[in-house]
């Protein structure tokens, strides 16, 4: 039989998906998930749009026996599920992982926040949406565009469990590093996911030159960038 393993992954802001992808895979390897080969998994991760439907069309061409699709990442729905594949905010279709063989199974580790009808193309293919332009104070800008995100809870962790918070004459490591993130924007807006995974990388760094140990942690909703709560606005 031929068999082919498709892992999509949008790591942008969720750290937690570079675990889906690898426990998937490591599944997918033990005699429990079927004892696939290396050479039958393929793993495309913040690929871009064009890249990601190539590479589906030549799955397609090679006429597999059975095919798995797993995706990890942001996403929302507008009468299907739709991906967000990358951090440039490109999006897909589930349809248009569909028929790549006649046995497959997809899986969709995704929100599925419905997507108003009214939202304009260049709301979903881009993060960077813009304002209306008669809001025009900052404080209007920020509460239109928290207003405009999903309702959920963003948790964010100065370390992971079982670890230590460190503090230092600067401030806390991590909130120090948060904000830092949150001031540094280069389009309209900073992502709360885009700011923790900034200061996430930082702390890890300050810490192990400093020979500790301090791994921030979150917990984010999957929803499509323009749908996540902000922390900042450019000036």
């Amino acid at each position: 039989m031929k068999r082919k393993a498709l892992l999509i992954a949008n790591t942008n802001g969720l750290e937690g998906v570079k675990v889906d992808i690898t426990k998937f895979s490591a599944f997918l390897k033990s005699n429990l998930g079927g004892a696939w080969f290396d050479s039958e998994i393929q793993i495309l991760a913040n690929e871009s749009k064009v890249s990601l439907l190539r590479k589906v069309d030549e799955l397609k061409r090679q006429s597999n026996d059975y095919t798995i699709v797993l995706f990890s990442g942001h996403g929302g729905y507008q009468r299907r599920t739709v991906l967000e594949i990358n951090g440039n905010g490109e999006t897909i279709q589930e349809n248009e992982l569909a028929n790549i063989s006649k046995r497959q199974l997809n899986i969709y580790d995704c929100c599925r926040s419905i997507i108003p009808e009214s939202t304009v193309k260049a709301a979903m293919d881009s993060m960077t949406v813009r304002f209306a332009e008669s809001v025009n104070t900052y404080r209007q800008k920020f509460d239109s565009r928290i207003m405009q995100a999903d309702e959920q809870l963003a948790s964010l962790y100065s370390c992971s469990i079982g670890q230590v918070s460190y503090d230092t004459s600067n401030g806390g490591v991590y909130l120090s590093k948060l904000l830092d993130a949150a001031k540094n924007v280069s389009t309209d807006f900073k992502l709360v996911s885009t700011a923790h995974d900034e200061a996430r990388t930082a702390t890890i760094l300050e810490s192990k030159l400093a020979g500790r140990t301090q791994v921030p942690d979150a917990v984010l909703a999957k929803s499509m960038s323009y749908r996540q709560l902000i922390i900042s606005l450019s000036s």
